[in-house]
């Protein structure tokens, strides 16, 4: 009877994951070739893939185990964007497999499971599809397995796995890591056992995740990358936190009200003597760790990150909403059953429709990108893909090194393969401990150099350093423009 359950639940699973897969696919591939978070990430993935080193060459900010998995895939099934954003859709549909898995675990009826699912994708216009391969998404994938696994254990005898969880959050984005590290001392803190085993078992989990750290330190210092690490993901920490500071107050508003309703009903169903301490239990869980999420929102308080920071507070009013109306869960389950039918055809047609754009691009005879192009699966008209190759022509037939100060840098590096460096992504808070005095100070010191400044300030991203595009200007002579950048040198 045993075999027979874990069939059904595996059976399950697979269909699940499919569909998540399905409605995934076609909106991640149906996406513009543009200077974005996806383009900056590839870069930099890429680089790697072609032997330049992670720290040492190229101004990473975040731990690197995002950057190892995606270049091992890239080795493992080819290097170029259509693998990129397939490898995006296999862990987003995990992502999203996994929370099914929590909400099913809570005792949440499969339909009403699989339509929160469906609701979080659509958030913002599938926006967590749409922001394609990272280590964010890799980071709330851990950290969503790490709340699986607390919820599904209850006993906290499952240290090992927690730590395990912690120190892979923390290599894929160092905040994250340190906000699931403070969510299990807080949970461990507020449970019923006496003081001194609740010491002993936070000794236990912090000792555990203290040796995995010391590992990975002594893999750096072998690898002759200590410093480097440490100057770019923990020297531009100020300057990142201080010049950075952007908010959606549209979206600020609804996150101070889903984070009030949050702690509201919680503490409410925690305090309340009509639920089990099961049930208490799940959402003390849920709400220690949501609030620890909602965290990464800060300091760029837009829509990506306030979505990532209230993924699990919908978690937990969805599981409460329910607890409410539990004994009309028959009634609910019929109605909700016709509502995913039609959401999950809707969502289907939608990524089919995605799909056939973007197959029907890809296919004409003028798309220029083969397998072998880097940016081959990317969306881009000619005109757009002609401008790029003028400028990609004459930074290659230059004799000079021709460096692109701009968000637009990578467009131009990938095709040929180069790296610049700080210069590739020159955004405040990526420059390490010097920060932006540092990067002048080599722009002062480099010979044989022309800088390319694009003139279009609408296209240019808030994060780009404006001071040393006014450095160039002032210390370098202007000789020309192409295709909207003044060159300096």
């Amino acid at each position: 009877m045993k075999n027979i359950i874990e069939k059904i639940k595996r059976k399950d699973n697979i269909a699940v994951f499919i569909l998540f897969f399905l409605i995934s696919l076609g909106i991640s591939l149906n996406i513009y070739l543009e200077s974005s978070d996806e383009i900056w990430n590839f870069q930099n993935v890429y680089k790697m893939y072609n032997g330049f080193k992670i720290y040492e060459e190229i101004n990473v900010i975040i731990t690197p185990l995002f950057f190892y998995i995606a270049e091992g895939i890239f080795h493992l099934f080819g290097a170029n964007l259509c693998v990129f954003r397939i490898s995006h859709c296999v862990f987003i549909s995990i992502l999203f497999l996994i929370t099914y898995n929590i909400l099913k675990k809570l005792k949440i009826p499969k339909a009403l499971s699989v339509l929160t699912v469906l609701m979080m994708i659509l958030q913002e216009f599938f926006l967590l599809i749409r922001t394609s391969f990272n280590y964010n998404n890799m980071a709330l994938l851990f950290f969503v397995i790490g709340i699986y696994y607390l919820i599904n254990e209850k006993t906290r005898k499952n240290m090992l796995i927690q730590s395990v969880i912690t120190l892979f959050i923390m290599l894929t984005k160092q905040n994250i890591g340190i906000y699931y590290l403070l969510g299990n001392i807080l949970y461990f803190s507020v449970s019923k056992q006496d003081i001194k085993h609740k010491i002993k078992e936070i000794l236990k989990y912090i000792s555990i995740v203290f040796i995995g750290g010391i590992l990975f330190i002594l893999y750096l210092i072998m690898d002759h990358n200590l410093y480097n690490f440490l100057n770019y993901t923990l020297g531009g920490i100020s300057e990142f936190a201080n010049e950075n500071l952007i908010c959606d107050f549209s979206g600020l508003v609804l996150m101070i009200g889903i984070i009030l309703i949050n702690i509201g009903m919680s503490t409410i169903f925690i305090k309340k003597n009509f639920l089990s301490e099961e049930k208490k239990e799940n959402i003390k869980i849920l709400l220690i760790f949501s609030m620890m999420l909602s965290l990464i929102s800060y300091p760029i308080f837009n829509w990506t990150h306030i979505i990532m920071g209230i993924y699990l507070m919908i978690v937990n009013i969805v599981y409460m909403a329910y607890l409410l109306f539990e004994d009309f869960k028959e009634g609910m389950t019929k109605i909700l059953k016709i509502i995913n039918g039609i959401t999950i055809f809707g969502m289907i047609i939608f990524s089919c429709l995605n799909m056939y754009t973007w197959i029907k691009a890809i296919t004409n005879s003028d798309y220029p990108y083969s397998w072998e192009d880097p940016f081959f699966a990317g969306m881009l008209g000619r005109e757009e893909y002609e401008e790029n190759e003028k400028v990609v022509k004459y930074i290659e037939e230059n004799e000079k090194n021709v460096i692109v100060f701009s968000n637009r840098a990578a467009l131009y590096m990938v095709p040929l393969k180069r790296n610049n460096g700080d210069f590739d992504l020159p955004f405040k808070g990526n420059f390490g401990i010097k920060g932006v005095d540092g990067l002048i100070e080599k722009v002062d010191n480099m010979k044989n150099a022309q800088f390319l400044i694009y003139k279009n300030e609408n296209k240019s991203i808030y994060q780009e350093s404006d001071k040393v595009k006014e450095h160039i200007k002032n210390t370098k002579t202007y000789v020309g423009e192409i295709e909207g950048f003044e060159i300096y040198e």
